[in-house]
């Protein structure tokens, strides 16, 4: 061997050396690291494309061929070493600097706030109308439920729907907006309290009496009167057969509305169906001048007894159940139901403390605050009651969008309702005929509804065929200009043959909530005339666009929601007065309904006719 190459070789013994003390340099420059940064500089020194481990790599050409694998082996042992122990130490000094700024950034949530007001916060409304309702009949001797096991919001589809009598093919179905948690359609979040009637009356014997408050949930539009989390509370009691009757209910409602309004209002019931109680009953109060629905109730219907497990022919009783939202926009007059989530101070701090404390006075129409006494100041936290000018203008100045909005919104008043009914029976074509179907709202205001609040749309028939399952039935699909076709069944197989649909140009209520008939998901109706004998369908004029809204003079509104159409019933409100007239033309109250081509008629000119 020359001297050259003696001088250049080496063995691995001699590199693996240095590559171990590099290893325990490394080791130690990372435990004395105390940030991330730190430990990321020492990574790219030993690691890196100029590091310690790569350098080492160097040492290859100095040792004989049969020792260059042997050292590749050590070499990647020890950088897979350093790489994890590197990620380790990573990870512990992000969790000591989490902990590290959490201490440093830990409030003491005892501590008195510090604000400049004397107010130092309220019960929400709904709580207090909740804490209210459920101490009425505490009193009265029943047990509150609350529990997350006797009233979870994550119900089964058998207690939320078929054990309180409305089976899978019951049509009260249709009219429930439900959010699913399950592709079996099993799990849901539950839509009404009702579902806690049930748990109770399997898990506890005859007699019993319970309230029950809680959050529910429903697929409603977010509006003013609409929010698809709300609470509702409902009562139960059962007894021996004799011993709870209709007067025992009456009273017990009677009893409770007059402690929740003053004992001044007036109180009337009116017949109505829920699945689960026989007969029902809804019920008003009078209240502020006008007539308010509040709250269902009824005799529970025997087979609700008999799917908990209890005789119906030994045991019976009443139930009732209200929407403490709609009670608190009532009690307290307030059009929005927005408000109550907002945590919008200004909007708070108008009510009182405790539903007892100045309440009375407050329902009563005067200022409850007289009645109220502020708790005194802690000298060590007191702070001038009121802005100074400079500040106060900086305030007005910053948030006067917001005080114009409200102003906008609600600067009429909120018991304006007499001269909007006025000015509707006044202004054109809404005559004192149309004043009278305003209908009461869910916020105990009025609300007009005619054929604007319908969105009528010009369709073709693009396919058609026969349905499988129902006699009556044809299947369309209907272009009403939308990205999609609307699928739509219509009971026309009596009136028309299945070659005479596809093409055809129909107008289509596009703003109806799809509904499954016999099995199919229909989405809309179809607009027709019919007398006792024959069917035929509204056509809009030559030249109609497709997916053009039809009109009617006059009546110039917004189209409602599909919920809303649903909810407040505006097809029975409307229909009545959509007719054909002599010559078949289609006419609301006198009005034809229109295109920008022309006015709708019925096919073959067929006169006056209920449409439908």
């Amino acid at each position: 061997m020359s001297e050259k190459t003696q001088e250049n070789a080496m063995s691995i013994s001699e590199v693996t050396a240095q590559i171990q003390s590099a290893k325990e340099s490394f080791d130690s420059s990372l435990a004395n690291a105390t940030t991330i940064q730190e430990a990321e500089a020492i990574r790219v020194k030993y690691l890196g494309k100029k590091g310690v481990i790569n350098d080492a790599m160097s040492f290859m050409r100095l040792l004989s061929p049969e020792e260059k694998p042997k050292l590749g082996v050590v070499l990647n042992e020890i950088k897979e070493q350093m790489e994890t122990i590197v990620t380790e130490r990573k990870e512990e000094l992000n969790l000591m600097e989490i902990t590290s700024r959490m201490e440093e950034e830990a409030i003491d949530v005892t501590l008195p706030g510090l604000r400049k007001s004397r107010s130092f916060g309220h019960r929400h409304p709904l709580s207090m109308t909740i804490e209210k309702a459920v101490d009425i009949f505490v009193k009265l001797g029943y047990d509150t439920v609350t529990d997350v096991e006797d009233s979870p919001e994550i119900e089964n589809d058998y207690y939320c729907f078929e054990a309180l009598n409305c089976p899978k093919d019951h049509p009260s179905r249709d009219l429930q907006d439900t959010f699913y948690l399950s592709e079996d359609l099993n799990l849901l979040l539950r839509t009404h309290t009702s579902s806690v009637q049930i748990r109770q009356l399997e898990k506890r014997k005859p007699p019993l009496r319970i309230v029950a408050p809680g959050r529910v949930y429903r697929k409603d539009d977010i509006d003013a009167t609409h929010s698809m989390v709300f609470h509702q509370v409902e009562i139960l009691a059962i007894d021996e057969i004799g011993k709870l009757h209709l007067g025992h209910l009456k009273g017990t409602v009677d009893h409770f509305l007059r402690n929740m309004f003053g004992p001044s209002i007036q109180v009337r019931y009116r017949g109505s169906f829920f699945p689960f109680t026989e007969p029902s009953m809804e019920v008003d109060v009078f209240f502020k001048g006008k007539w308010l629905e509040v709250l269902g109730c009824g005799m529970v219907d025997p087979a609700v007894l008999e799917k908990a497990g209890i005789d119906p022919k030994k045991y019976g009783g009443f139930a009732a159940g209200f929407g403490v939202e709609r009670f608190a926009m009532v009690i307290h007059g307030i059009n929005d139901i927005r408000e109550f989530y907002k945590n919008d101070v200004r909007f708070l701090d108008q009510f009182p403390h405790f539903y007892d404390e100045g309440m009375y006075a407050f329902l009563q129409g005067e200022d409850f605050g007289k009645d109220r006494v502020l708790p005194p100041v802690d000298p060590e936290y007191a702070i001038d009651d009121e802005f100074s000018g400079e500040e106060l203008k900086e305030l007005k100045s910053k948030y006067a969008h917001l005080w114009e909005e409200w102003e906008q919104e609600f600067g009429a008043g909120k018991n304006d309702a007499p001269k909007k009914m006025e000015e509707a029976a006044t202004s054109g074509p809404r005559s004192k005929e149309t004043a009278q179907d305003a209908i009461k709202s869910d916020d105990g205001g009025s609300a007009i509804i005619d054929i604007s609040k319908l969105d009528i749309r010009v369709g073709v028939i693009k396919k058609a065929w026969i349905h499988e399952e129902a006699d009556k039935l044809f299947c369309e699909e209907i272009d009403i200009g939308e990205n999609e076709v609307r699928q739509i069944a219509s009971g026309l197989r009596a009136h028309y043959q299945i070659e005479d649909l596809v093409g055809q140009r129909v107008l289509v209520l596009a703003n109806l909530k799809s509904r499954k008939l016999a099995g199919f998901s229909s989405h809309g109706m179809v607009l027709c005339a019919a007398d006792d004998s024959k069917v035929k369908f509204i056509v809009p004029p030559e030249g109609a666009l497709v997916g053009e809204r039809v009109v009617v003079e006059g009546y110039n509104g917004d189209p409602a929601t599909e919920n809303q159409v649903i909810k407040k019933k505006m097809l029975d409100v409307i229909f009545p007065d959509l007719k054909t007239n002599d010559q078949g033309i289609a006419m609301y109250k006198g009005v034809p309904l229109s295109t920008s081509a022309g006015v709708c008629a019925a096919q073959d000119k067929m006169s006056n006719c209920q449409i439908s």
